[in-house]
């Protein structure tokens, strides 16, 4: 039976129109609900194409950023000449109207997508029909096929990232066999050469961390970098700009393109031939698949929602993801201390990479304690601004071999105490360290810059005063805090601050959490552990004016997940912010 003959029968497929309009009311109704929707169900779960012109219409308008509510999405919908095919203005009045307080929400995509899922086994059902007919194609093609749109069509976040070692090696080996025939970098290429070498280009999936003191060129290095990977993959690349405007962003593109400054552009102190030269650039850098957004204030949820919005308008997907920069990010819980809200964010961004399968970059500031160094040059603990720990407990030193053996420290959620691994321990030198004693008679050896929990939020310790409250965990039996294990943090008075002396100082990564007890003590974990690249960007000619080589940017790659770690440099061209293989 034919797809035309099918439809001749009028059969009217599995579907639920009242959960369909009560799901299409909630985000007319709480704009919010889209987020939860917009995870769950794509456009075709929907089965009139009613809903799926509206429910398209309000992802996009959400992506662009402007209010859901009746006015604006009855403007969209007659502006892209689709009032008629939807039925006229009474169809959007009545889901506005439509009794529903969104309690019921997740029930309600739920029904909408078993009733898709239906559908598609109906359609797959046909197509298996309509293969057994074809007898010019061999068995094993149309077994093939069919298997295969079997597993795609039960392919669901439950059961996609389970595949056996049989499966995955197969996947490699195919990928090799192509290498093989065709040689090249398996991620995106930047065009820098020695950093391609060393990164194998940006690899889907993975958050790659971009950081630099202030005038180190982040900003600039990052917009090439957008920039380049859109001509030459001739690919989609958004670049989220917190900071800057994009007509900021935009003269210094034309400025670098054109070679004239971006004062003499905004002055219009244009010769004749050079009019005809930024006229020929235009038209070529016109034909960059390369997107700007400069709203101010963003959250990762916000990003993923515009993403959605271009790659459904635009022929091109994005491959790639650039953010101006990571402490400019808005987190979901306005209430939490910015320190927690930003490790909760890189975790968020690498989720996003990870569900996009895209690799993401996002800027971000190094602490001031580069300044304070004779050697200026970056090292990892510089981003993570969380200062190490000296493991000592009541004045006496804790047995690191058998902590490196255990690998386990308690956390604190925010309701109550996990337990979580330890992936990775750093020694990161002999530095100043302080003794922090407490009131209940608790000592924690730290350096100035740690992070400690304070009932105002994170400190550091440089920051801490005398008679400061700060948390610390009872001492409570391990029977007891398996019944109530909401129960048993407190507020400590600290009552003493000395120095010490110079000692061994270690950094820990623990597997979710950013922070962990250090002798009783909540003290704060790194950011950086959510990265799978962490660049920094270093230019000595900026500290040291006598150096014979000016303008020359080094690219420290402090961490690299699945690779080597190294550094290359760059020639910087400060007058147009341009980057040049040496």
């Amino acid at each position: 039976m034919s797809n035309l003959e099918f439809s001749k029968l009028k059969i009217i497929l599995p579907y639920n129109l009242l959960a369909e309009k009560l799901v299409l009311s909630s985000i007319l109704t709480i704009p919010e609900a889209i987020l939860l929707v917009s995870e769950k169900l794509p456009i075709d779960a929907f089965y009139l194409e009613t809903h799926q012109i509206i429910y398209k219409a309000l992802l996009i308008l959400y992506a662009e950023g402007k209010t859901i509510d009746y006015i604006n999405l009855i403007t969209w919908i007659q502006d892209h000449g689709f009032l008629s095919k939807i039925g006229g203005s009474h169809i959007l009045l009545e889901l506005l109207n439509q009794i529903n307080n969104g309690s019921n929400l997740d029930e309600y995509i739920g029904l909408i997508y078993e009733k898709y899922l239906r559908r598609s086994l109906i359609k797959l059902g046909e197509e298996i029909i309509e293969s057994g007919y074809l007898t010019d194609i061999p068995l094993e093609t149309i077994f093939a096929k069919i298997e295969q749109s079997f597993f795609n069509l039960i392919d669901n976040k439950s059961t996609k990232h389970l595949i056996s070692v049989e499966q995955g090696l197969q996947q490699i080996i195919r990928e090799i066999e192509q290498g093989l025939k065709i040689p090249q970098t398996p991620g995106l290429k930047t065009t820098f050469i020695q950093l391609d070498i060393l990164t194998q280009g940006f690899q889907n999936s993975d958050l790659i961390i971009i950081a630099g003191r202030p005038s180190m060129g982040k900003t600039a290095f990052a917009f090439n970098l957008a920039k380049n990977i859109a001509q030459y993959h001739n690919t989609g690349v958004v670049f989220f700009s917190l900071e800057m405007t994009r007509q900021q962003l935009l003269y210094r593109l034309l400025a670098s393109e054109v070679e004239i400054t971006s004062t003499r552009l905004r002055t219009s102190r244009i010769k004749e031939k050079e009019w005809f030269q930024i006229h020929k650039i235009i038209s070529k850098l016109s034909n960059l698949k390369l997107f700007i957004d400069d709203t101010p204030e963003l959250s990762v949820n916000d990003i993923k929602l515009k993403i959605k919005g271009i790659n459904l308008e635009s022929t091109k997907k994005i491959s790639l993801i650039v953010i101006d920069y990571l402490q400019l990010l808005e987190g979901k819980d306005q209430n939490t201390n910015r320190v927690q809200e930003l490790s909760k964010i890189t975790r968020a961004l690498k989720k996003l990479a990870r569900d996009l399968n895209i690799p993401i970059i996002v800027l971000s500031q190094l602490s001031r304690n580069v300044e304070s160094r004779i050697n200026k040059r970056p090292i990892l603990a510089d981003l993570r601004e969380s200062g190490c720990i000296n493991f000592f407990f009541k004045d006496k030193f804790i047995n690191f071999n058998k902590l490196l053996e255990n690998r386990i420290l308690y956390c604190w959620t925010g309701n109550f105490v996990s337990k979580q691994k330890i992936f990775n321990i750093k020694f990161t030198g002999q530095k100043p360290v302080y003794k922090l004693k407490t009131n209940y008679g608790w000592s924690l050896f730290i350096t100035s810059n740690h992070k400690i929990l304070t009932q105002k939020g994170w400190k550091k310790l440089n920051n801490i005063t005398l008679n400061n409250l700060i948390s610390t965990k009872l001492l409570l039996s391990i029977k007891f805090l398996a019944y109530y294990s909401k129960a048993f943090i407190t507020w400590d008075k600290v009552i003493k601050i000395t120095y010490q002396k110079l000692a061994p100082v270690y950094d820990l990564q623990i597997s979710k959490y950013s922070n962990y007890f250090v002798n009783r003590v909540i003290v704060h974990n790194s950011i950086e552990q959510d990265a799978d690249v962490v660049i920094m960007l270093y230019r000595d000619d900026y500290y040291n004016k006598e150096n014979p080589k000016q303008n020359i940017i080094e690219l420290i790659i402090a961490k690299h997940r699945n690779g080597p770690i190294g550094s290359t440099k760059l020639i910087f061209d400060p007058k147009f912010l341009r980057f040049f293989n040496t």
